[in-house]
This record gives C-alpha cells, sequence and structure tokens, in this order.
C-alpha cells in the first residue's frame, strides 16, 4: 500500500463537503483532502438549470439508487436519484432555496442537542448566501456575501402566477419570501440559480481557488475507513486494483449523505453488530443507530394537459431540447435557463394554521405522461407530507463497496401518513379548482386525485414516489442508539464525525440543501473550536 497524509480527510463533495472543505482550508497551516466518487462539476448539463431533465437518469452523474420494494405503495420500487458528481445532490436538483421551519430546529435543541436551535443556525444559513437578487433592499435575515446566489429564476410562467393566484383564492395567503418570518402561503421559490446559471455547493470550491492546502481528489471511491482500533487514522481508497491508505492526522469527516455515509461506516465495521456478522464485516463497534431512522418526503404528482402552448413540456423531447440547449449556449437565456420549478406552497391544516404539514411544487411541464399518451403541453402539481412518521432502514447487501445498499424507507408504515397525505392531495385539489389555473387545463389527467375516500387512497399508493430528501440515517442525539453527538463525532469512535442530511433527527420542512450546507457551516466551526480548545 502507498500513503499519503493530510490533517483533515472529508469524504464526499456534496451539499456539506465542499462547504468544510473550502472552510476548513482557510487556514493555511491545514492540509485538507476532499474525496469525491464521481466527477468535476464541468458538465453544461450541471451549470444549465433545464440540465436535470439529463441528470435526473445520467448514470455518469447520478447514483441511481431504488429502493427495496414499498408494501404500502403496492409492492413498487422507489427511485431515489443521489448526485455523482463535485456538489453531491446540489449538482443535480431542482435548486430550490428553503431554510425550513424555525420549529424544525427549535425541536431538535429541545431533545437536548445543544445550539442546534433556529436561533443558532441562523447566522450560517446568512453566511451561505448572496441575496442581492431576492430582496428589494437590504435585510439583516439574509446574507449578501456568500457563494451560494439566489434569484426568483429566469421565466416567471404565466402558470405559475395563476397557481398562486389559485392558492389565494383557495384560503392561503401570498408569501414573498418563504424564508422569511413565515413559511406558510404561496408564491415563487428562492432558487440557487444566478444569471441563468446553477449555484451549487461546489461555488464554495470555486472561491477557494487554487489553494496548496486544499486537495480535491475527483472519480476516488472511498473502500472503507482506516481504523486502528477505536481510532481512524484516514481511509482506504481504490487505484485500479490497489488499494491506497489516505492519512488524517487530525479527523476523517463523512459528508457522502445519507445513503453513502451509513453505507461507509458499516463496511468500516461502525453499525448493528449482528447484521455486520451477517455479511461477513468484523465489528469494531457496535452501533445500532446506524443505517436506522431513515425519513424522506413522500410525494405525489397531479398531472394536468395543458389548454395553452405555454408549459415547457416539448423541451422534453431531444430536437427541442436540443435547439434550447444551443440557444442556452450562446446566450445563456431562453427555456434552458430555467429548472421547471418557479413557485409553491406550504400550507397546513386549520389544527396548526402557522406549522405547514404539507408543500407543494409546481412543474411547468410534464416528464412522465400516462402510458401511451401523447400531451404536447402540460404540467403537474407535486405534493408531499412534511412531517413523516414512517421509518425506514438501510442496510448493507454484501460487504463488497461496489454493491448498493438495501434501502427500505418503509413508506407509509405509519398509517397516519397516509391520512395526511390523502387530505394534502384534497387540498392541492382546490386550488387546482380556482377559477385562475383552471383556464391552463384542457384535461385532468390523474382524476383519482379528484376522487374521495379508497379512490384517492388507491391512487395515492400507485403513484407516489419520494421527492428526494433522504436524511436522518446518522442520527444526531444524546441518547444510546444516537450515531452522533452535538458536536457531529461518532459516539465510540475517535477522530471521526458525519456531517450531512444524515445525521438529521427529523426531517425538516421543505428542500434539504440549504439546511445541510448551513450545518457544515457550523460544523467547520464546532471542528475550529475543538482544535482551539485543545491547544
Amino acid at each position: 500500500m502507498k500513503t499519503a497524509t493530510y490533517d483533515y480527510i472529508v469524504i464526499g463533495a456534496g451539499s456539506a463537503g465542499c462547504v468544510l472543505a473550502s472552510r476548513l482550508s482557510e487556514d493555511p497551516s491545514v492540509k485538507v483532502l476532499l474525496i469525491e466518487a464521481g466527477a468535476p462539476a464541468s458538465s453544461i448539463f450541471v451549470q444549465m438549470p433545464a440540465g436535470i431533465r439529463v441528470l435526473y437518469k445520467s448514470q455518469k452523474f447520478n447514483w441511481r439508487y431504488w429502493t427495496e420494494p414499498q408494501t404500502q405503495l403496492d409492492n413498487r420500487n422507489i427511485y431515489i436519484p443521489r448526485g455523482k458528481v463535485v456538489g453531491g445532490s446540489s449538482s443535480i436538483n431542482s435548486m430550490i432555496a428553503i431554510r425550513g421551519n424555525r420549529s424544525d430546529y427549535d425541536n431538535w435543541a429541545s431533545q437536548g442537542l445543544s445550539g442546534w436551535d433556529y436561533e443558532s443556525l441562523r447566522p450560517y444559513f446568512r453566511k451561505i448566501e448572496d441575496a442581492s437578487l431576492v430582496t428589494k433592499a437590504r435585510n439583516d435575515d439574509r446574507g449578501y456575501a456568500g457563494p451560494i446566489r439566489l434569484s426568483y429564476g429566469t421565466q416567471q410562467n404565466a402558470i405559475s402566477t395563476a397557481f398562486i393566484e389559485s392558492a389565494v383564492s383557495a384560503g392561503m395567503p401570498e408569501n414573498n419570501g418563504f424564508n422569511g418570518a413565515s413559511q406558510v402561503g404561496a408564491g415563487f421559490y428562492e432558487l440557487t440559480i444566478a444569471e441563468g446559471k446553477r449555484s451549487g455547493a461546489y461555488r464554495y470550491l470555486d472561491r477557494a481557488g487554487n489553494r496548496s492546502n486544499l486537495t480535491l481528489m475527483a472519480n476516488c471511491k472511498v473502500r472503507r475507513i482506516l481504523l486502528a482500533g477505536k481510532r481512524a487514522q484516514g481511509v482506504v481508497i481504490e487505484d485500479g486494483w490497489e488499494e491506497v491508505e489516505l492519512r488524517a492526522d487530525r479527523e476523517v469527516i463523512l459528508t457522502a449523505g445519507a445513503i453513502a455515509s451509513p453505507q461507509l461506516l458499516m463496511l468500516s465495521g461502525i453499525g448493528p453488530a449482528k447484521h455486520l456478522q451477517s455479511i461477513g464485516i468484523a465489528p469494531v463497534v457496535d452501533l445500532q443507530g446506524v443505517g436506522e431512522n431513515l425519513q424522506d418526503h413522500l410525494d405525489c404528482a397531479i398531472r394536468l394537459e395543458a389548454s395553452q402552448p405555454n408549459t415547457l413540456t416539448p423541451y422534453i423531447g431531444l430536437v427541442r431540447g436540443g435547439m434550447a440547449g444551443a440557444r442556452y449556449l450562446l446566450s445563456g437565456g431562453g427555456p434552458a435557463s430555467s429548472q421547471g420549478v418557479e413557485a409553491g406552497a406550504f400550507y397546513n391544516s386549520d389544527r396548526n394554521p402557522d406549522l405547514p404539514e404539507w408543500q407543494a411544487h409546481l412543474i411547468i411541464a410534464l416528464r412522465n405522461p400516462p402510458p401511451n399518451e401523447k400531451v404536447p403541453h402540460g404540467f403537474a402539481v407535486r405534493v408531499c407530507q412534511l412531517r413523516p412518521k414512517s421509518r425506514g432502514v438501510l442496510r448493507l447487501r454484501s460487504s463488497d463497496p461496489s454493491d448498493s445498499p438495501r434501502i427500505d424507507p418503509r413508506f407509509l408504515s405509519d398509517e397516519s401518513d397516509l391520512e395526511s397525505l390523502v387530505r394534502g392531495v384534497e387540498r392541492t385539489c382546490e386550488i387546482v379548482d380556482q377559477p385562475a389555473l383552471r383556464k391552463y387545463i384542457k384535461r385532468r389527467l390523474d382524476i383519482d386525485a379528484f376522487s374521495t375516500g379508497a379512490a384517492r387512497k388507491a391512487w395515492i399508493r400507485s403513484h407516489a414516489e419520494t421527492i428526494y430528501h433522504p436524511v436522518g440515517t446518522c442520527r444526531m442525539g444524546v441518547d444510546d442508539n444516537a450515531v452522533v453527538d452535538e458536536e457531529l463525532k461518532v459516539r465510540g469512535v475517535e477522530n471521526l464525525r458525519v456531517i450531512d442530511g444524515s445525521v438529521m433527527p427529523t426531517i425538516i420542512s421543505g428542500n434539504t440543501n440549504l439546511p445541510i450546507m448551513a450545518m457544515a457551516e457550523k460544523a467547520a466551526d464546532l471542528i475550529r473550536n475543538s482544535r482551539t480548545s485543545a491547544r
């Protein structure tokens, strides 16, 4: 084996890893290695907002995971895209910028996780962003010097405006800033897009420039964490047919996401001992919580054929899509400068008017029309339940790192989740039926979404899918089943932390990209402070 040595090794150049590597390398006295299994983020499909239509199924840029058959979803396997590229899933996502609800973080703090309440995280949300394009005047709650530039997008389609008007007609407030004082209402989303280009987590690395103390190793697969007893010393990577050791003098930091982080812990002998033994891995630390507590937002798309030719549906096709791409390359504008999801809503039941129970995304393109149907122009309203009670589990398929793990979210295993999603679909149908949006609808393609009772439940079971927010599999907590403590240190292992969506105790109310970056900003301070106190 060959050996190289760094101060910090960060595994996974995703939303958390890019932030951490950039921030830690601000200290010129330390050497930081950032390892990414995927390619650099230089592809035009990553930079161009409309590139998500390619990235969604791309073998090069996407891990393309599938769940185990879901009992409550007609035994279907559910597709889970995850970024295999520098920037991670921030390089392939829909670029929606949501902080989440204050209560999400305050609930974490109430579980004994000091410093993880919303007020403690607020400075880090500001640190992430450049909100110059989404605020008319300077706002003390917003940041203006961060690497992630935000905007309201380039198109603002008439259907998006009609959706907002219809939501207001259905009794919701209009919300001109989901990241402001209130999350509830309908409005245009803030997007991680500026001047027609994606603003993913890799922008942190752009800021870092060519620092001599920061090394990015892309297209590099980590096989396991290198342990000496119960102390992390580095990582073992693949180099052709060889294994190569890379050493970390201070810490190994796992930022590979809610699927790959628990997978790597278990491949390294950290996890449920009986499970590890059953596939031939010698347990080093019997940590039962690894891979448990999997949560995700389950989502249903209500599909609609448009009455007017003003959707982005034609650009999904090869010819029109290619023409839009060529226009984008020449001018940076046109349909390809939009990711197709401009507007949405957070809404609730009358029982708790300040805390949203559901989120809607208006898609001004129809990706999946009904089988054997050609829909020239269509759009969809996707609705998800924000606080699922169902909990899943992730386990290894074998001791081979190249085998995808067994992912079982156990969607709708808690009956209350189905009941909530039924109410959410019902509430969404009320929006669709309002006059402002109805004039853009030629035909409802999902009739059962507008039905009642058993028909609507059956439609949900046959159509629901994830909206791609898996979290919780390396849960942060103070109890014996928690995987990491409030400083994100892995319990029972020295010099090892996990920092990504896997550490969330409970899923947040909305898209998870910005919260994960904010958590990584805080983690960088925790690491620096622990180093200072150790001197």
